[in-house]
């Protein structure tokens, strides 16, 4: 029984420490019910309803815990009492700081937040506002911690605009910084910060940290060249830090972008022939075309030779006798000259051809044989390219001296 008792004894101490640990966190405060105060004209329900409404929303920010303080502990309504009710408890005709030191004690709290709302009068304003007095107490130090009077329109004094007016009033009172904190860290070096689609900032080696911003759900976008735009909803709370983590990803590429990106392999389809530019391609087209002509002009000179030797019979046309013309009779003498004078343009003819004959061959190994041999073909064919067959033409001669033909080869 002893040992049962100890044991629960000590798990009732470390109960007992860890809830005095937690509500030790921050200091406890008390939000007492605001007080309507009569100006005058008497209290009215909707100078009370806007009291309460705004009490609730004032304690609301305390039970958020995004402030300096958290409320009492002790149970749900241990620090929400009325002011005009724990006065008369306490026998505190006014708001003495020591009066109001024994009330926050009394409830548990370090600080203790008060005040009063009042309607001003119709000559006071153009239109209807109340006026609010709050104050923070520190109940140790027994002295004032901050105070302010704040206005508030009757028009705002219900509903989100009313608890717009609380939080900036409760952070004004506590010194809670304004709005909350986000930290956005990228996993590039530069982009630009957009908050509900104003640019914020841009960042510092992939990070930027955004301050003041109002409480509430926002949109957050990066934007950075040569990346998809980022966007995403974010929910800030005054007093925290929130940290989101992006990733910008690249816009997908065409299939062309993809092919033409430097530094990475190219794919080619179909069949293309191996592109060669040299000069030898025009000088084989204008030697051939050369050596076809001077074939041409040296088979016509052939003919003619035979032709102005028919009429001479009593000589033979050759090398050795074309310079004498003796025995022969004056139209004899004029075909024999006639003959020797084409054998000679045949002979020059046909060395023309000849030397034309090789430029062109020449020219055509140049131009379509030069680099092409096996290992050549090898690495044509590896790379995917496949040669193109040329066609050649060949001039040819009868011996018989039928004239000249042309050979096609491809």
């Amino acid at each position: 029984m002893t040992r049962v008792l100890s044991s629960a004894c000590v798990l009732l101490l470390v109960l007992g420490l860890g809830g005095s640990a937690r509500a030790g966190s921050k200091p406890a405060i008390a939000i007492l019910g605001l007080e309507v105060y009569d100006n005058g004209g008497g209290i009215d329900p909707e100078t009370t309803r806007a009291a309460k409404e705004l009490t609730m929303a004032l304690r609301d920010r305390a039970k958020a815990g995004t402030g300096p303080y958290l409320p009492v502990q002790g149970g749900e309504k241990a620090g929400e009492k009325e002011l005009i009710d724990e006065k008369l408890l306490n026998n505190c005709d006014t708001e003495a700081t020591t009066c109001m030191a024994t009330i926050g004690s009394e409830l548990g709290a370090e600080m203790l937040m008060y005040g009063r709302i009042w309607l001003e009068k119709p000559a006071q304003a153009a239109q209807g506002t109340y006026k609010v007095s709050l104050k923070l107490l520190n109940v140790k130090g027994k002295q004032l911690a901050s105070s302010t009077v704040e206005t508030l329109p009757l028009a705002e004094s219900t509903g989100v605009r009313l608890t717009a007016h609380a939080k900036t009033w409760y952070a004004k009172l506590v010194g809670a910084t304004s709005g909350g904190t986000l930290a956005i860290r990228v996993n590039i070096d530069r982009a630009t910060v957009l908050v509900d689609d104003e640019a914020k900032g841009s960042l510092t080696s992939g990070s930027l940290t955004l301050s003041g911003i109002p409480e509430g759900r926002h949109t957050l976008a990066i934007e950075a060249k040569d990346y998809q735009r980022y966007e995403t909803q974010i929910t800030v709370r005054t007093g925290e830090t929130t940290t989101q983590n992006v990733t910008l990803v690249e816009p997908p590429r065409s299939a062309a972008q993809a092919r033409e990106a430097p530094g990475e392999p190219m794919t080619r389809e179909g069949t293309v022939s191996a592109k060669r530019s040299n000069v030898w391609k025009p000088v084989f087209y204008g030697t051939a075309a050369a050596t076809a002509a001077s074939i041409g002009f040296t088979v016509y000179a052939w003919r003619k030779e035979v032709s102005a030797a028919d009429d001479v019979t009593s000589k033979l046309v050759s090398d050795k006798n074309c310079g004498s013309d003796t025995g022969l009779t004056g139209n004899e003498r004029t075909s024999f000259q006639s003959a020797c004078d084409w054998r000679k343009r045949n002979v020059v003819g046909w060395v023309v051809s000849s030397v034309l004959g090789a430029a062109t061959v020449g020219s055509f190994v140049m131009a379509y044989l030069r680099n092409s041999g096996p290992e050549d073909d090898a690495k044509t064919a590896a790379r995917g390219r496949h040669k193109r067959r040329e066609l050649v033409v060949t001039p040819v001669v009868t011996p018989g001296g039928g004239g000249a033909t042309l050979q096609f080869d491809w």
